[in-house]
């Protein structure tokens, strides 16, 4: 095992379980950023999982209190290498950025006051529990100090996106049906669909992974129910639906298409 450097202030190999809560913070932010993730992320949820603490349990370990579950496959061996829990963390945490763009919400990471519920979409505490992480933002920011790089800025360019659609739609099922994939490379596909109806926006919202491979990806995008009343009285109805495609940096692509809606 490389032995850790003690002049680095942001190490990037894990500085042991007897480091202070500083270096360990400031670890998890040097991880966190070189995958373009802000760098409070992890600290915030290991403060409230662990304590920022290597833990050991019956069922749960490590910092970020990981399931024995997620003792395999790319994260075999987790309990005793904390850089494979980091891993899994930002792996996770750049799963849950994709699918929020993708399906057409802000990116968590442009507004610090969402970073708590990014971190509540990776670890999946009980629902009463979500707002536990937010506050322990300042904690994180202040063991981290302004000495840790920011995030990383990722790739300049954002995916190519191919969309297939039928511009005209008898949704039997009630869904639009729409075809995406990413020619390129691997990313994630999304659609929201909109309708207004009596003034008032309605939205349905729905996203999955693009095969690196570049097939094709179809999604069922449920029409709003204000829009299934108006198709059962016999009325058409326009609306919008916005493709998207995102990249694991949180690039997208977004194309916006008009379908009616025919009962």
């Amino acid at each position: 095992m490389t032995a850790p450097d003690l002049s680095d202030p942001c190490p990037a190999v894990y500085p042991g379980d007897s480091a202070s809560r500083e270096r360990l913070a400031r670890w998890m932010a040097r991880g966190a950023a070189d995958r373009g993730l802000p760098r409070e992320l992890p600290v915030m949820a290991a403060i409230a999982e662990s304590g920022l603490r290597n833990l050991r349990g019956q069922d749960y370990h490590g910092f970020f209190g990981m399931h024995e579950s997620l003792n395999a496959g790319l994260y075999r061996g987790f309990p005793s290498r904390p850089e494979l829990q980091l891993r899994w963390f930002t792996d996770s945490a750049l799963a849950v950025r994709q699918r929020r763009i993708a399906e057409g919400w802000p990116d968590p990471a442009a507004d610090e006051a969402d970073f708590g519920l990014w971190v509540a979409d990776v670890e999946r505490p009980a629902p009463q529990n979500r707002s536990g992480y937010q506050p322990h933002l300042a904690e994180a920011q202040r063991l981290i100090g302004s000495r840790c790089p920011a995030a990383a800025s990722g790739e300049a360019t954002a995916p190519p996106l191919e969309v297939r659609i039928a511009r005209r739609q008898r949704p039997a099922t009630g869904t639009v049906r729409v075809r995406l994939r990413c020619p390129v490379e691997g990313c994630r596909v999304g659609a929201v669909l909109g309708v207004t109806v009596r003034g008032t926006l309605r939205q349905s919202r729905t996203s999955a992974p693009s095969s690196p491979d570049g097939s094709w990806v179809e999604l069922a995008v449920t029409v709003p129910r204000a829009a299934t009343r108006l198709l059962a009285r016999g009325r058409s109805a326009l609306v919008t639906v916005q493709t998207i495609a995102v990249s694991e940096s949180a690039r997208a692509t977004a194309v916006e298409h008009r379908v009616r809606l025919l009962p």
